[in-house]
């Protein structure tokens, strides 16, 4: 019959519902028996760092026979009669793989030690090879027990416990110790011989012997099967260094190959480097004289010169220089006039080298300053009043919250140029227009030209908003800025008003959280006070 490990066994007998017999400290299968001790190769639930068990055959079969008691009295039984209890987070499916629900479980270590079954007879367990074969030191140890056990009770009375020596005397005792000693040596040799007279009769039976007691008590570390099963390891890495080793190698090939090709030059004769074009110095590039045979002056420039001078080009340059020439050749006692009139040509050449005032003008027109209004509103989130939601409120008179603009995908900007309506005044004769505000939440980057355009900002409370602004005064307070520039505090009606903000000169915009028609008449409001500010202060403005 073929090996089979003790827990198949027992599963195969408790689904096919077969008798499993117990005969003292073996379990038998029919034909095969295994120790109550035998360990089988269901793994015990571990906590912390235990070592690694398995539940032995007796303990497997215990809970079979108790299945219907509740786990607290298994266990106690289990306790009362000395048997390893089968842990609760195993019970369930321990019971189910055993009565067949299940095939396999992940307590079952299929690399662990499986102890061979011995088959049996009607009569009772057959006995090992090599059990009959009795060790002849053990029979010479056993009779010279026996013998001298026998002397002793011979010689010493029946009604009182007496010592050896009491019982004997002197003599007597190293008469036996020497026949003890005797059959020792004599022993040796005929054990040599029953030994080598076993092993002819049947080879293994002495090795069969010695090692019965040591094989239940082993246990591999590791076997083939538990090695290439690498449970909880991974080798998803060893591509990545596979690859680092492959691209050092080819970066040292590289260097190798780099070495090689610049030390051969260098043995022969060095070659003239070739000087390319270089924008940045196109002196070096050729000889400045050397213009290909066309007559162009390479240090010229036409700075400071006008259109027409331009146009004119070389000649009006050589007639200049020509006509001055002739004049320093004058006679020296010519008249006033001519003197003056010789210095007057000499001077002409002037006006190329000062260009025309006008000219400048004409082509470096002065940059145009522009008059569009900013606000400058707060850029912690927090706010009411964000980047994300100004064009809402302050163009369309609609609150939208920022985390729906959020939600909603909308981009942040770093200003945003709204579009504000003014409709027709009959009484003053203005029609509607649309005048554009500059909005933004990083006052930092904005120039003193633009600090000029800065019409009002949007008060969060705290006092470090206006930190390195340049309207502060010398005290680094913010009231210096709220008598330059027009301050509004945005808030919800139930919400109490900033200490700080009750403080300065601050217009107070409410809101109410939910009512939405109520947003245009607050924000209408805000533009007449900006309207007022504006009109007394900054009337240069675009308004």
């Amino acid at each position: 019959m073929a090996a089979v490990d003790p827990l198949s066994l027992l599963r195969e007998y408790t689904v096919n519902r077969r008798e499993i017999k117990e005969r003292g400290s073996q379990v038998i299968f029919d034909n095969t028996s295994f120790p109550k001790k035998a360990k089988t190769n269901y793994a015990i639930y571990r906590t912390g760092k235990e070592p690694k068990d398995f539940y032995t055959l007796e303990a497997l079969l215990f809970l079979l026979k108790n299945v219907s008691l509740s786990h607290p009295l298994y266990v106690q039984k289990a306790v009362s009669e000395d048997i390893p209890v089968v842990r609760l987070p195993d019970r369930r499916t321990l019971l189910r793989y055993l009565g067949g629900q299940i095939d396999t479980s992940a307590s079952i270590d299929k690399g662990a030690h499986l102890e061979l079954g011995l088959p049996t007879t009607d009569a009772g367990p057959t006995k090992r090879p090599g059990d009959d074969l009795v060790s002849p030191a053990k029979r010479v140890r056993s009779e010279a027990e026996a013998s001298a056990a026998e002397s002793v009770s011979e010689s010493r009375p029946q009604d009182k416990k007496t010592s050896l020596r009491d019982a004997m005397s002197v003599e007597r005792i190293a008469a036996i110790k020497a026949k003890r000693e005797a059959r020792k040596r004599g022993g040796q040799t005929k054990l040599d011989d029953d030994v080598s007279m076993a092993k002819s009769r049947a080879p293994g039976l002495a090795d069969v012997d010695v090692n019965r007691d040591i094989v239940p008590k082993e246990r591999p570390g590791r076997t083939r099967n538990s090695i290439l099963q690498s449970s909880g390891k991974m080798f998803t890495n060893v591509l990545t260094i596979v690859q680092s080793i492959r691209s050092r190698e080819e970066t040292d090939t590289r260097k190798q190959e780099a070495a090689v090709n610049g030390a051969a030059p260098a043995s022969g004769q060095k070659k003239p480097q070739q000087v390319g074009y270089n924008r940045y110095n196109q002196e070096t590039f050729k000889d400045k004289h050397d213009t290909e045979g066309f007559k162009i002056d390479t240090l010229g420039s036409f700075h400071g010169m006008n259109l027409k001078s331009v146009a004119e080009g070389q000649q009006s340059r050589q007639s200049h220089s020509a006509h001055a020439a002739h004049t320093s050749a004058a006679p020296s006692s010519s008249s006033s006039s001519a003197g003056a009139a010789a210095a007057s040509h000499h001077r002409t050449p002037q006006p190329a080298a000062a260009p025309d005032n006008a000219v400048q003008r004409s082509l470096h027109p002065p940059k145009r300053e522009s008059k569009t209004p900013i606000i400058i509103i707060p850029s912690t989130p927090t706010s009411l009043i964000t980047i994300l939601n100004a064009k809402d409120l302050l163009q369309d008179f609609k609150f939208v919250p920022t985390a729906d603009k959020k939600k909603a995908g909308a981009r942040r900007d770093n200003e945003v140029l709204i579009q504000r309506t003014r409709a027709a005044n009959p009484s003053s004769g203005s029609t509607a227009m649309s005048v554009p505000y500059r909005v933004t939440d990083n006052p930092q980057k904005l120039t003193p030209s633009e600090w000029g355009r800065v019409v009002a900002v949007f008060v969060q409370g705290p006092a470090w908003q206006f930190k390195g602004w340049p309207l502060l005064g010398d005290d680094n307070s913010p009231v210096e800025i709220f008598s330059k520039l027009k301050a509004f505090h945005l808030k919800f009606d139930l919400v109490k008003l900033d200490s700080n903000v009750q403080k300065w000169d601050v217009s107070v915009l409410e809101l109410h959280p939910t009512r939405r028609h109520l947003d245009k008449p607050t924000m209408m409001r805000f533009w007449e006070i900006l309207d007022k500010f504006t009109k007394k202060n900054m009337p240069n403005l675009r308004l």
